[in-house]
């Protein structure tokens, strides 16, 4: 879980940047998926990737976090914390955000 502070600018730049990021984590192994909050007045993002087991985040780890902090560089984010969690418990149906609801 990247979390980061950004501005309305850089937020949308963000947005713009997960074009070019989406397929290398699409092809790497146990992608499962990406989440992306933004606070309502878009001073602070939290991205969040799911992956099919450790072992998949892991072998990631070093590539993704280099990947976050030229993504974030280039938005003009500054980040906050990056923290990995395991999913425990869920509930919850995702529709993708550019498919209709």
């Amino acid at each position: 879980m990247h979390t980061l502070t950004t501005t309305a600018e850089a937020h949308d730049r963000g947005l713009e940047l997960l074009d070019e990021i989406l397929p290398w984590l699409r092809e790497s192994t146990g992608y499962r998926g990406l989440l992306r909050l933004a606070a309502l007045d878009r001073s602070k993002v939290v991205v969040i990737t799911f992956w099919a087991d450790e072992a998949a985040m892991i072998e990631t780890n070093e590539a993704g976090r280099g990947i976050g902090a030229l993504a974030s560089e280039a938005a003009g984010s500054t980040p906050i914390a990056l923290e990995d969690y395991e999913v425990t418990f869920t509930d919850a149906e995702f529709v993708r955000s550019d498919s209709p609801t």
